[in-house]
Formats: structure tokens, sequence, C-alpha cells
């Protein structure tokens, strides 16, 4: 009778509800994957001797001091390559880091120059494939952080490379339409709604939403270093009629609030044109998480990032051709000229039998 798998070799079962188990067999904790099987526990076969010790063997040739995934994960978060990112960007990989260093830590480097340890990544990864993003934001640090490997010299090859997203789910067709502004205006403060509207306006990501200074804006434009990449990425936004009258809006708000305030109560505006109902500057996860109560209040299944393609029919109306508004928002031209079909030569066709119906009363 076959023994079971014995002591050294490490066994993961992963459990699906009315499902069959699968087992995978690892050559050590950490160490590669070379054994799948569905069913019972699995037992020893010469084809999983032999993998172990194939597997062992490799390990062995990098000798006693043998580089892992530990040491190269100290040193790409040493590099100026992971120094220089956002923070925001640093504590997403750092959560996924730490994670990866968990599961494969001790594994040596040589074990990652063998394509057989990509079925390993990816079963790490299907972990979170209840939550696609979660599992895609896995794999991109994986993935930097074997292309830093690779680029440093210290692998031959980045095996995670060209692994697929699970997440595919393109909104960039997706706007709101004037109900959900309604709706969502009905239900949210006079703050939220301001960042709501000016994010149509302006087709600025949350994060540099909430941090746009009062000094970036223009007579003509938005010309601003947003947080991406520590501020190396310069952005450019028309100012369109309805966003001059928006930041007016606004101003006249802040200056009619505070004059009812007792003279030593009053205090400088903040530096941003968004700020919460204290008169401080709201954080992406503030402004994110009052933005979702309103949502849900309102009822509607729209997402703050949706706003971006409103913005888009804006500048299609305002007649900016499909590379013009590309290079603004940072969209390939094809997603543009996407939303310029479905929406904003509609409204165009709409807005000009509206004129000829008016001319036609006239007459």
């Amino acid at each position: 009778m076959e023994a079971l798998v014995p002591a050294g070799l490490h066994i993961v079962t992963k459990r699906r509800p009315g499902k069959t188990l699968i087992h995978y067999v690892y050559a050590w904790r950490g160490g590669p994957l070379i054994h799948r099987a569905e069913g019972p526990r699995p037992r020893v076969t010469a084809a999983i001797t032999d993998a172990a010790a194939e597997a062992r063997a490799a390990g062995r040739t990098d000798g006693p001091q043998s580089p892992t995934i530990m040491n190269l994960i100290k040193s790409f978060c040493a590099a100026p390559e992971f120094t220089k990112l956002a923070r925001s960007t640093q504590t997403s990989h750092n959560t996924w880091l730490k994670r990866i260093e968990e599961r494969f830590g001790d594994a040596p480097l040589s074990v990652f120059e063998d394509r057989r340890v990509r079925a390993d990544i990816m079963d790490w990864r299907d972990q979170w494939s209840d939550k696609p993003r979660s599992a895609d934001a896995a794999m991109q640090t994986f993935t930097r952080l074997l292309s830093w490997g690779y680029d440093r010299g210290k692998l031959r090859e980045n095996v995670a490379k060209g692994i697929g997203q699970l997440y595919d789910n393109n909104r960039s067709d997706v706007i709101w339409e004037a109900d959900d502004f309604e709706k969502v205006a009905a239900v949210a403060s006079v703050e939220v709604n301001e960042g709501v509207a000016l994010a149509a306006f302006t087709g600025l990501r949350r994060g540099d939403l909430v941090k746009l200074p009062w000094a970036a804006i223009g007579e003509h434009a938005i010309v601003w270093k947003t947080n991406k990449s520590r501020g190396r990425n310069l952005a450019t936004v028309p100012l369109l009629p309805e966003t001059k009258a928006l930041l007016a809006r606004i101003k006249e708000r802040h200056a009619a609030e505070m004059a009812k305030l007792e003279p030593d109560k009053r205090r400088p505006l903040p530096e941003t044109v968004l700020s919460n109902s204290r008169w401080q500057p709201w954080s992406p996860t503030g402004f994110g998480s009052r933005f979702d109560d309103a949502k849900k209040a309102a009822g509607i299944d729209k997402h703050l990032h949706d706003l971006r393609g409103t913005f888009v029919t804006r500048c299609c109306i305002a007649g900016l051709n499909d590379r013009e508004i590309a290079d603004i928002v940072g969209w390939d031209t094809k997603d543009v000229a996407a939303i310029r079909a479905k929406y904003a030569d509609q409204a165009r066709v709409v807005v000009a039998i509206g004129e000829r119906l008016a001319r036609a009363a006239i007459a």
C-alpha cells in the first residue's frame, strides 16, 4: 500500500462548497508546486518522489546562502524604483509583498526561473478569485517584484509576465445621466455634490479631485502636477463654461458661510477647491465613503469613476477631437470614440432637432 505524502512536503487543500477537494503538493513550504490531485488526500507515487527530489536538488545548487524571495523583497523595497513611488502605491504593494513573503518567502530564487512555478503563483492568486480586483492587485505586485529582479540581473526571466487579469469590466463607456445627478443631489450634502460636479467637469480621479488646489486653476485650464508618480505627471484640463460656473458657486458659498460666523471664529479657507463640512480638505477615503453613502441612498448603480466618461462627453460636445480628449484623461482614442458614438453625437442630434423645431415654430 502507498504511504501518505511524507513530512517535508507541503500540502494545501482547497475546499469548495459542494465540490471535490483539491490538494496542492509543494516540494516544501514555500517551494514549487509538484503535484495536484482531486478527491482523497494524495499518496506517494514515484512521480511525486522524483519531482520533490528534483526540486530540492535545484534549490541546493545555489548553496546554503541561496538568495530567496524574502531577500528579493527586501532589496526591492529599498530600491529607488519602490521608494520613489507614491505613498498610496507603496502601501498597496506592501500589503501584497507581505502576503508573497508569507507564502513564498523561503523559496530560493532559482525556483522562480522554472516556468512550472507559474501554476503555483496562479494558485496563490486564486485565493482571491472571488474578489477579482484584489486578485489582480496581487498579481500586479508579484509581477512588478519579479520584473525588478529580472532588470537587476537577479532572475533570468520573469515567470509571472503575461498572467492575465481576472477583473474584466471596462466601464469607459458608462456615464452619469441627468437623472443620476438629480437622485444624488437629493440625498447628498452640498460638499459631496460639489465633488460629484467637479469630477464630472474635470475628469479627475478621486485622489487628485480631493487635492486639487485653487492655485492650479488658471484662466483657461487647470494645470497641476498630480499625485501620480510623486508629481511627475502634469494634468492639463480645459476649463469648460460649466466648470467655471461651478468654481464660482463654490467660492460664493464659502464666502457666504464664512460671513455668517462671528469675526473671531472666521478662518482662512482651505487651499483645496473641495472641503468637508469642517472646512478641512477631504481625504480620498473620506470623500469616497460619503459618496458611497449617498449613492446607496439614491439607489443608483454608478461609480465615481464613471464621471470620467461624463466629462469625456462634455469635451466631445465642446468640440474637442478624440486625440485631444484621450490626452487629457489618459484613455485610448477608441474608448473616447465609443463614448462619442454612444452619447455625444446622439446629444448633438437631439439639440439640432430641437433647434429646427424651434425655428419652425417661429416661422
